[in-house]
C-alpha cells in the first residue's frame, strides 16, 4: 500500500491517495522548535534594547514560559495531526480487508 512508493511518488500524487505528513512530522517538529527559539531571542534582545537590566529578566522569563508552552502546543498539535492520518490509513486496511472478504464469500451463504 503506502509503504510501496517512495516519497516522491507521494508528494506528486495528484489524487491524495497516500500521506506524506507523518514522515515529515518530526522535521515539522523542529523547524518550528527553531522558529520558537529564534522568536524567544528577538523577545530576550527587544526586551534588552527597551529596559537594559530589567529587560533582560522580563525577556527571560518571557523566553522560558514561551518557548516550552509554544513547544506544547506544536507538538500537540502535530500528533493530533498525525493520530487523524493513521486512522485514515487504518480505516482503508479494515474496509479493503472487508470488502476483500465479502467478495470470498460463498455463494450459498446469505451476507450479514
Amino acid at each position: 500500500m503506502a509503504q510501496n512508493k517512495g516519497f516522491f511518488e507521494k508528494l506528486f500524487d495528484l489524487s491524495f491517495s497516500y500521506f506524506i505528513a507523518p514522515q515529515i512530522a518530526g522535521l515539522l517538529y523542529v523547524i518550528g522548535l527553531g522558529i520558537t527559539c529564534l522568536v524567544a531571542l528577538v523577545i530576550l534582545v527587544a526586551a534588552i534594547s527597551e529596559a537594559g537590566i530589567g529587560g533582560l529578566l522580563i525577556g527571560l522569563v518571557l523566553a522560558v514560559i514561551v518557548v516550552p508552552v509554544y513547544a506544547i502546543f506544536l507538538r500537540v498539535g502535530l500528533e493530533s495531526f498525525v493520530a487523524t492520518i493513521r486512522t485514515a490509513e487504518n480505516t482503508r486496511i479494515i474496509a479493503e480487508d472487508v470488502i476483500a472478504r465479502r467478495n470470498q464469500t460463498p455463494q450459498n451463504f446469505p451476507n450479514f
